[in-house]
């Protein structure tokens, strides 16, 4: 993996999980993403929602929008999954899964408040803490 500097540029992509996960049954998506478009819109440089990135159509929106100059924070299943099932995404955009392009936010067995804490400290967080 490379390790380039981390970018100030940050970007979200939420991945539902079609709302269907059992282990995300306490998290409204439009509620989270609402409230962090109101509190955080000045620190993101956009935000999207889709019901599965690691399917076929989820890969080629990463495709498209993934990029070496932002880093994307994911929440979506749980990390170590993440890894495995968002590689697809990141390769398809030429963009390493590493520390300065990507930060796996698990949604796993959280609440939308919970979800939104570990949103808020990954975006606060310095570039050289990333």
């Amino acid at each position: 993996m490379t390790h380039e500097p981390a970018s100030t540029r940050k970007a979200i992509l939420f991945c539902t999980c079609s709302g269907a996960c059992p282990s995300m049954a306490q998290i409204d998506f439009w509620g989270l993403a609402e409230r962090v478009r109101l509190e955080f819109g000045d620190k993101v440089e956009f935000m999207a929602l889709h019901p599965r990135l690691c399917e076929e159509d989820g890969e080629r929106l990463m495709g498209h929008l993934v990029d070496r100059q932002i880093q994307f924070l994911t929440p979506a299943c749980a990390e170590k999954r993440q890894e495995k099932l968002l590689r697809e995404g990141f390769q398809k955009a030429g963009v390493p899964m590493d520390a300065a392009h990507w930060i796996p936010i698990s949604m796993a067995q959280e609440t939308t408040d919970s979800v939104f804490q570990k949103i808020e400290k990954a975006l606060l967080a310095s570039p050289a803490n990333a």
